[in-house]
């Protein structure tokens, strides 16, 4: 199968194939990646899936007294973003998949950080302890 060349903005939410890019003239993208008639199609579902998670994460964001941590809307677009990069990362020419290992989004997306202070039985008094241990000084 033949492969073509494509740019992808995930932060906009675009994937372009070359002749699109020309015309274009002031597209910019963050990721090149060279896919066939059948992968792209793929990509684009996974895009489109992508935006509509961060729709999702975007309007709960606005609830005050609801934790995002364990928010469903959370998990699924941490999912979405998981499986749209690892789709370009495969893709992806070299220094596509050299900056995605730069970033270490895959390890950022797959660890909920869950180990961090402010997660345990007594959040906030753990929270506020840390933040006192890090005082440098008499209080």
């Amino acid at each position: 199968m033949l492969k073509k060349s494509y740019y992808v903005s995930v932060g906009s939410g675009t994937i372009e194939d070359a002749q699109t890019l020309a015309d274009l003239g002031n597209y910019s993208y963050e990721y090149a990646v060279e896919a066939t008639e059948q992968e792209i199609r793929e990509l684009r579902w996974l895009m489109g899936s992508y935006v509509a998670e961060t729709e999702k994460t975007f309007a709960r964001a606005g609830v005050p007294y609801k934790s995002a941590d364990h928010d469903e809307a959370t998990n699924e677009y941490n999912s979405q973003a998981r499986e749209l990069y690892a789709m370009i990362y495969r893709l992806g020419t070299p220094e596509t998949r050299g900056h995605i290992e730069k970033m270490r989004i895959m390890e950022k997306l797959g660890n909920s950080d869950y180990r961090q202070p402010g997660y345990g039985r007594h959040n906030a008094e753990e929270a506020i302890d840390v933040n006192d241990r890090r005082q440098v000084g008499p209080k």
